[in-house]
């Protein structure tokens, strides 16, 4: 349950002091460690990570009161729940932002931990939840300004402690009510699993007569593009984009769009502005908005004929709804965002997790018990699917998940055993 918070101080005083000591000693330490500037994101944290990690190692031995008055070795333990999942527990370390005027205030952010306990800078003057919020526009702009802190430690992942209260289910349910349906899940073997791997075999090939087609729609516009440059100023360039758009539970044709911006290099603030499309040869196109085009082949030009056979090669869209095996029987809680995104009963979804493949069902709490289950498949914890899925998004962000609970272990080593299918609440197979 996200319950937990950060308290915001300014520093003054000898917080202050240590702060801006801190910032010096980076400074030294980026004259002599390299950091990465350039290449993936994971590429460019690690690089940074490694370099506070040093920084942190040598201010323990010459300046430790540095992080001790920073707080930077007194961190929190915070502990995070939702519905259907196991708490996980990360130690987090205060982070101190400058204000960005030329001479700046500085301002640490104190995560509070899981009894609402948090560390308090020595002299800093704790703001109150309306100061908060200015500080915050003040710094981040509304989430604009990309704000770094001095030092950015990672958060760490930590078991859960002994004395930790999980809330009860009714109050989870209350703490997230965008959440108004729980997930069923089942590891997908035998006649199930070969469903989703056809599934992906189909949707690979539907990718690739997608690309093909918009690769032949870049081209046809690629022809027309020095009477597109000719319209903007000198030493400007443009850059031309098909894509597609389609229904994410499958079903239909996708749509092909299209689109050519300004790379803005006459001038920064016109990058991603749209220019108009010449009228072509080989296709119409109808203003979708948002500078997009929605585009189709021509029927009465030999540059529209050969273009129709490439968007003429592209299937139907692909989804697992077309496995009548697959399709579940569960009963929803339907919100304006789920209608949205297409949630239902029926389609699940596909993980591929820890070598496993599962298939992710939503259903109203008090739906799950319908008694269908998959071809072959078992039941597998909806647990276990969360704090596996929390995992990879921990490791794609550089922090170290906290350590698998037994429960979680259970379930990968001794999976279920296979429920018998109850042919009267099952649909048909085709």
């Amino acid at each position: 349950m996200k319950n937990n918070r950060m308290v915001v101080y300014k520093l003054a005083g000898r917080s202050l002091a240590a702060a801006m000591r801190l910032e010096e000693e980076l400074r030294r330490e980026l004259k002599t460690v390299p950091v990465v500037h350039a290449g993936t994101f994971k590429d460019i944290g690690d690089s940074w990570n490694a370099l506070y990690k040093g920084l942190l190692a040598r201010l323990e031995q010459e300046a430790p009161e540095v992080l001790e008055l920073t707080g930077l070795n007194a961190r929190a333990v915070q502990v995070f729940q939702e519905p259907q999942t196991l708490p996980r527990a990360y130690a987090e370390a205060p982070h101190i932002f400058l204000s960005p005027e030329k001479n700046p205030e500085y301002f640490m952010y104190v995560p509070v931990d899981y009894k609402g306990r948090y560390f308090a800078p020595a002299d800093g003057i704790k703001l109150n939840a309306k100061e908060e919020q200015i500080t915050g526009d003040r710094l981040f702009a509304g989430g604009w300004l990309g704000n770094a802190p001095i030092v950015a430690v990672t958060k760490q992942g930590v078991a859960t402690p002994a004395d930790y209260t999980p809330p009860p289910k009714s109050a989870l349910r209350k703490a997230f009510p965008y959440m108004p349906n729980d997930r069923v899940c089942f590891l997908a073997a035998g006649r199930s699993l070969a469903a989703v791997a056809d599934y992906n075999a189909r949707k690979e090939e539907w990718q690739r007569c997608l690309k093909a087609a918009c690769h032949a729609i870049e081209a046809a516009v690629e022809q027309d593009k020095p009477k597109i440059l000719a319209a903007l100023p000198a030493g400007e360039d443009v850059r031309i984009s098909a894509t597609y758009s389609y229904y994410s539970n499958g079903g239909g044709k996708a749509g092909l769009l299209l689109s050519v911006r300004r790379e803005g290099k006459d001038n920064l603030w016109n990058a991603g502005k749209t220019v108009p499309v010449p009228p072509s040869p080989a296709f119409t196109q109808e203003e979708r908005g948002g500078g997009e085009y929605i585009v189709k082949a021509r029927t009465d030009t030999p540059e529209g004929r050969r273009l129709a056979v490439v968007i003429n090669a592209i299937p139907d869209t692909p989804g697992l709804g077309d496995y009548a095996d697959l399709r579940g029987n569960f009963d929803i809680r339907q919100d304006d965002i789920g209608k949205a995104l297409g949630v239902n009963g029926v389609i699940p979804q596909v993980a591929e997790l820890a070598g496993r493949t599962l298939l992710i069902y939503s259903a109203a709490p008090k739906s799950k018990k319908s008694g269908f289950c998959p071809p072959d498949a078992t039941p597998f914890p909806a647990f276990a699917y969360a704090w596996l899925r929390k995992d990879e998004e921990d490791i794609r962000m550089g922090t170290t998940p906290p350590p698998m609970p037994k429960a979680v272990a259970d379930a990968l080593a001794k999976p279920l055993e296979p429920v018998k299918r109850r042919r009267k609440n099952n649909p048909p197979r085709p």
